[in-house]
């Protein structure tokens, strides 16, 4: 499984064949690289290294031409930290703007070694980082709608994570392995074969004038009329395996509970219950973080309406780690995400916060498309016809 070792973050870590899987994986399934095109690989902290000179190497490889920017470790804390001007902490940096306009594909690698170093920052501060990341988003936006970029979000494994997991580095790295698929001899192969079983369900979802989440922690109502399924199988996301879903953004009615924290940048919200109507949440309530939850809520309308769900399908993920990427995925939980919707769902709703959380749809729940049972106890139920 090991063969030489790298240096990355002042320690080193033996190199991994399923990190080649991954790079793989990423080049070939996720974005489809071709001889000639720009990769942007962005990895949001240097312990992403190891996975960075894989895609390095494959890209050039398969005669495409590689850009590589790393962020500093802690960078938005950095940023804080060094200025008061709230200009500069909006504004991204013009080497990934100029790189956002120009590139063929751009991947993006989650590899923070501290995922909580804006926690003890002002709210409205960590909603300026935030902005400065969501131009660039905006940026993608635009260019996968006319179809000009291709984009994929990753995830390599740190001992920051592993701590928030509760875990040790290796049993941490062996998770993110299983759940990506990278386990196995051939991923490329493996995540073909879960797009065609999700799209079985994907197709009884689509188009649903009524779709009704019911059950312990949900009753919501909504209209996914004349908007598609996008059934996320590691085209856009990996770890993936979920299908998400835009409702109409004035359609939704009900309340929701999150299962578990929920975490709004780097601020841990407990106990969160929201209600809502016309789709705009209307009251909300938490046990800890009600002033994070404010800034977010407070940053323009879209930020209170629902922007996308997910509904999880992948079995190789367990209890939570408090990853998102993660998280969202496992087999019977329902992501929901307030603010930035996701381009292939047809979302209208467009805003700087995107913040998902999580919802356990596992004990007593139906999921139902005009009446019609697709989802119960969060797993796939038969057709009644």
């Amino acid at each position: 499984m090991t063969g030489p070792t790298t240096a990355t973050g002042g320690r080193t870590r033996p190199a991994d064949v399923r990190t080649a899987r991954l790079a793989r994986t990423l080049l070939e399934h996720s974005l489809g690289v071709r001889a000639g095109e720009t990769v942007l690989i962005r990895s949001t902290g240097p312990a992403g290294e190891p996975l960075v000179r894989e895609l390095y190497a494959q890209c050039l490889a398969r005669g495409a031409r590689p850009s590589v920017y790393i962020h500093l470790a802690d960078e938005d804390a950095l940023v804080l930290a060094a200025t008061r001007d709230p200009a500069l902490h909006r504004r991204p940096d013009p080497m990934l703007v100029h790189l956002y306009d120009t590139a063929d594909a751009v991947l993006r690698i989650e590899a923070e070694d501290n995922p909580f170093a804006l926690r003890d920052h002002p709210p409205a501060d960590q909603e300026a980082r935030q902005e400065s990341r969501f131009s660039l988003i905006h940026q993608q936006l635009r260019r996968l709608a006319d179809g000009t970029l291709r984009r994929c979000t990753t995830h390599y494994p740190t001992e920051g994570y592993a701590r928030q997991a509760g875990l040790s580095l290796d049993a941490y790295t062996d998770l993110v392995h299983r759940v990506m698929l990278t386990d196995t001899e051939d991923p490329v192969a493996a995540w073909r074969r879960e797009q065609s079983r999700q799209q079985r369900i994907a197709d009884r979802l689509a188009g649903a004038g009524t779709l009704r989440i019911a059950g312990a922690d949900a009753d919501l109502r909504m209209s996914l009329r004349g908007r598609p399924v996008d059934n996320s199988c590691g085209r856009q996301n990996l770890p993936d395996g979920e299908l998400c879903v835009a409702p109409l953004e004035d359609s939704v009615h009900g309340w929701i509970r999150a299962s578990g924290p929920a975490y709004l940048h780097d601020t841990e919200v407990r106990d969160l219950s929201l209600r809502f109507h016309a789709g705009r949440v209307t009251d909300w309530e938490c046990s800890s973080g009600a002033a994070q939850v404010a800034a977010a809520l407070a940053v323009d309308d879209a930020a209170g309406r629902i922007g996308e769900i997910g509904f999880g399908l992948n079995e190789r993920v367990g209890e939570p780690v408090g990853y998102s990427l993660i998280d969202t995925k496992a087999a019977g939980l329902m992501s929901v995400s307030l603010g930035q919707g996701h381009t292939p769902t047809g979302s209208a709703n467009h805003s700087p916060v995107h913040w998902t959380f999580p919802v356990d749809l596992r004990r007593g729940s139906t999921v139902t498309s005009d009446g019609e049972p697709v989802l119960v106890d969060g797993l796939p139920s038969p057709p009644s016809r």
